[in-house]
């Protein structure tokens, strides 16, 4: 509570300032369990916490699989954050919100995109470490926006979590104009996201160009994009993402046997006015 206190204090003074893996296998003919991540909202836009295995449906590669449990998730989360405010310095309060929020459920590492991404902290939970990354992130100066540069930190951030073997790998991008690569395949990018197992979350200033990787690449992996044009409403829109990484179920379902694994799923609920956040990509080995 004192380390969450500590990153609170940072947080206010800020803004008041302008501005899908295997997870066994059983006998020869069982099949396979695997395992995603998965949130609801009610109509209100709250998040549900009794949904049931009952209420839920899972279909891999257009075949029926049977729910085997779904639980509020627990295991600690993996965060790589990334920082892309064209030297405006404008996220500094939202990622300060999200780690305030988040702290004591996990690790983060935050890179800051100047003319190429750096790393300013890796994968700790660690708050001296990570109040020093955030008062870096503030303004430097106005930086010409590069297309292929926020991509790329995105597919080495999904590459450095699959090496990490992270159990539950999020990607937080925080982006005042998104991108539109240059020489960067969308497709490789999302390919990437995909075998890491990793939900890319977004935080964006409106207009933003989220494209083929930020928008679809969000839906497919079961992360949010959240949209703030103010310090406290970038604010908002981060513990949004960190409310629902704490409201998250993990859905274990049974592939069965002789059904040969694929990388799309559907993910359907029986409970009426609720909406699902849920990958409809997933790794195929």
């Amino acid at each position: 509570m004192k380390d969450a206190a500590r990153l609170l204090g940072f947080s206010v003074l800020l803004l008041s300032a302008p501005i899908g893996s295997v997870v066994g296998t059983g006998p020869a003919d069982a099949g396979i369990t695997r395992k995603v991540y998965v949130s609801a909202t009610d109509l209100k836009g709250d998040f549900v916490t009794d949904l049931t295995a009952g209420e839920i449906a899972v279909k891999e590669g257009g075949k029926a699989c049977p729910v085997a449990s779904l639980q509020p998730a627990t295991a600690p989360v993996d965060v790589a954050i990334l920082v892309d405010d064209l030297g405006a310095g404008g996220f500094q309060a939202a990622v300060a919100q999200f780690l305030q929020k988040s702290l004591g459920h996990g690790q983060f590492a935050i890179s800051l995109l100047n003319l190429q991404a750096m790393k300013i902290v890796d994968f700790t939970e660690d708050v001296d470490a990570l109040r020093n990354a955030l008062s870096r992130l503030g303004q430097r100066g106005r930086l010409q926006p590069d297309g292929d540069q926020l991509p790329s930190a995105i597919a080495d951030s999904a590459r450095a979590l699959r090496q990490r073997k992270a159990e539950r790998p999020i990607i937080l991008v925080f982006t005042i104009a998104g991108s539109q690569p240059h020489s960067v395949d969308p497709g490789s990018v999302n390919d990437a996201i995909r075998m890491s197992g990793a939900g890319l979350n977004v935080v964006h200033l409106p207009r933003a160009d989220l494209g083929q990787i930020m928008g679809d690449g969000a839906k497919q992996s079961g992360g949010r994009t959240e949209e703030g044009s103010t310090t406290a409403s970038l604010a908002a829109a981060a513990t949004k993402i960190a409310d629902m990484l704490q409201h998250q179920y993990v859905l274990a379902y049974t592939l069965p046997a002789g059904v040969k694994m694929s990388d799309r799923i559907a993910v359907t609920t029986s409970r009426k006015g609720l909406e699902l956040t849920a990958p409809s990509r997933i790794a195929d080995k």
